[in-house]
């Protein structure tokens, strides 16, 4: 019964562990292709320069489902970026995260992005 308990108690940090996994990078990224006033998300993992299409580029608010690994938003405002793991087909939970104007990220494992918007600034620091 101790050892059951101490497996499930486990079981608890690794299941956490898998879902922070698929949340963007606080790491800086480079903007690649994305002209300057433009939130961009590219569907394939690069590094450095690349002239892959994007499989989203906006320059305003912007909701539908774009595939992606890699993100940058080039404008001067902050944005929220709403998403879901590619996986599972649009059919599992949302997450939501901040991002920088003139800065960007990755994720860790296939999404779809569905919406971007403008950050309504309520104090909070954006990361």
């Amino acid at each position: 019964m101790r050892r059951l308990k101490a497996i499930a108690l486990a079981a608890v940090p690794a299941a956490f562990l898998g879902v922070m996994a698929s949340a963007p990078s606080a790491s800086a990224w480079s903007p690649g292709n994305c002209p300057v006033g433009q939130f961009c998300v590219w569907p394939e993992f690069w590094y450095g320069d690349t002239d892959m299409p994007p499989s989203l580029t906006t320059d305003t608010e912007w909701s539908g489902s774009a595939p992606g690994h890699i993100f940058y938003n080039n404008t001067s405002r902050d944005m929220t970026m709403t998403y879901a793991i590619a996986a599972d087909e649009g059919q599992g939970r949302t997450y939501t995260t901040c991002v920088n104007a003139v800065s960007g990220s990755y994720f860790t494992m296939p999404m779809s992005v569905t919406s971007v918007t403008y950050r309504e600034d309520d104090g909070s620091p954006c990361y």
